[in-house]
């Protein structure tokens, strides 16, 4: 049932950033759709902006559980036995202790921003509040993916990522469809 509920919140991570991509591209059609008109949209540069920070940190947690991250296996590939357990739970440590503190930050930040009512410097006075409470989201949810993943590997299992790379990619393809 845990398993379940935390696929769940990944894979919403994993579409709130697809409809951040989404926004971006509405944004941009809008844009250039309205200049053709004479019109402008005042505030699309600070909304687009927003959409970006959003689809590059909302998805992280769902791209790591289906190794879609960039791994650097320069060291830990080279291990093996106890050597390679070890060095990938501190690996998998460290990038949830990293990725905590940003997401302490970020949410730090966005409580700031709602408590002091602050609003974006453009043309249009944004609640900063909203797009900063997304990016400590995705944060937080990518914490709570290395998390579970660091919770699997000490208990002898196989984590996501490893799971995914050995995975083939027509079983990666199965799987989305």
């Amino acid at each position: 049932m845990i398993r379940r509920a935390l696929d769940a919140l990944y894979l919403l991570g994993g579409i709130a950033g697809g409809v951040s991509l989404a926004a971006i591209a509405g944004i941009i059609a809008a844009q250039v759709i309205g200049r053709q008109f004479g019109l402008v949209f005042a505030g699309a540069d600070d909304l687009t902006a927003f959409a970006v920070a959003g689809s590059a940190l909302l998805p992280l947690a769902y791209a790591f559980r289906h190794g879609a991250h960039i791994r650097v296996d320069l060291i830990i590939g080279h291990l093996r036995g106890s050597a390679r357990f070890f060095m990938e739970a501190l690996a998998l440590a460290l990038t949830a202790g990293l990725c905590g503190f940003m997401a302490w930050a970020m949410a730090d930040l966005a409580y700031d921003s709602w408590q002091f009512e602050d609003v974006a410097q453009g043309t249009v006075p944004w609640i900063l509040w909203y797009p900063q409470a997304a990016c400590a989201a995705g944060c937080i949810l990518f914490a709570v993916a290395l998390l579970d993943d660091l919770a699997v590997h000490l208990a002898g299992g196989t984590p996501s990522y490893r799971r995914a790379a050995e995975a083939s990619a027509l079983q990666r393809a199965t799987e989305e469809i």
